[in-house]
């Protein structure tokens, strides 16, 4: 069996042990719950409105609408804009359609990894650009968000 074969029994079987009656949340763990439910659903509509928005409009059309804050675009062509697109659109439903329908669980905090991959190479586009922190702040948020969702997700704090 291979890494990433043990990578999703492992998800699978994290999924189903920690799963718990919500009648017997605590307040905090009710408040907490709530809590990433909102981040996971504020990390899940910026990646499919980015996608989305990649996906419909030309890379001119992209560029007017951040008023000069996304001459990023310059570096990219068309077709890897497209390509960024369709990941993000991807990761946004990866993130949010799982949990809420129940199945297949583990894709949640694979969509969170593809978020921070794909954030981590947002950055790496903005330092060779020279574009200055605040380009980079909203791609360290979006990663914060990216780690808080799955490891909450999983269990692992109590």
């Amino acid at each position: 069996v291979s890494a990433i074969g043990k990578l999703f029994v492992f998800l699978e079987l994290n999924q189903c042990f920690c799963k718990l009656n919500p009648s017997s949340l605590t307040r905090k763990a009710k408040v907490m719950e709530t809590t990433v439910w909102v981040s996971q659903g504020i990390l899940a509509v910026l990646m499919l409105f980015t996608g989305v928005l990649k996906l419909a409009a030309t890379n001119e059309q992209f560029k007017t609408l951040g008023s000069g804050r996304l001459d990023w675009v310059d570096s990219l062509s068309s077709t890897q804009m497209k390509i960024i697109g369709v990941v993000e659109a991807l990761i946004g439903f990866g993130l949010i359609l799982p949990q809420i329908l129940n199945i297949w669980a583990w894709l949640t905090p694979l969509a969170a990894v593809g978020a921070v991959c794909t954030m981590n190479g947002a950055i790496v586009l903005h330092i060779r650009r020279k574009d200055g922190a605040e380009a980079i702040a909203t791609n360290l948020f979006i990663i914060a968000l990216a780690i808080f969702v799955p490891y909450n997700r999983s269990g692992l704090i109590g």
